[in-house]
């Protein structure tokens, strides 16, 4: 799991620790009403994408209702 800021700004303006040498993180973001969120997170999980523990909680989104969550990934410059 990612950082424990409060809002999607802030969790974008984080740094990222511990970046793997020679990588770039890349985020992910799933974007909705928190059921379909959780819905998706835990298809990605069945297809082996990601454990549902990797994602940021759930932050507001700028739509009343829905939430964004983040997942990071790396990349190889």
């Amino acid at each position: 799991m990612i950082s424990t800021a409060t809002t999607v700004p802030d969790l974008l303006r984080t740094a990222i620790p511990d970046a793997p040498t020679g990588r770039q993180p890349i985020r992910i973001l799933v974007c909705g009403v928190p059921s379909g969120v959780n819905h998706i997170i835990h298809q990605l999980h069945v297809l082996g994408f990601a454990d549902a523990g990797e994602w940021s909680p759930a932050l507001p989104a700028p739509l009343q209702g829905e939430v964004i969550r983040i997942l990071v990934r790396y990349w190889m410059v």
